[in-house]
């Protein structure tokens, strides 16, 4: 229990750091799943193409939750010269 609240703690204190996490663990887990169903299917090439369009947007989630934190570090940190004009 002490060992998760002091990942919690560092979650908290560098949150991009937890964002790239999660984005390292989608890609090693979208890449094995992969892997396996090649392994597993052999000459069959619809499985992996399958599962390669069924998780791509977890991956990419996980890839623009990253990309959302460090725009917003860096307009928080330089000011927001930029306006999207909404």
């Amino acid at each position: 229990m002490k060992a998760l609240n002091s990942v919690e703690q560092l979650m908290n204190r560098w949150p991009l750091l937890g964002r790239t996490l999660v984005l390292m663990f989608a890609l090693v887990a979208y890449a094995a799943g992969l892997l396996a169903v090649d392994v597993a299917t052999g000459d069959a090439r619809m499985p992996v193409v399958l599962l390669a369009v069924f998780f791509l947007p977890a991956v990419l989630r996980a890839w623009l939750l990253v990309y959302w934190q460090v725009r917003d570090d860096l307009r928080g940190r330089f000011g927001s010269s930029h306006h999207s004009g909404v």
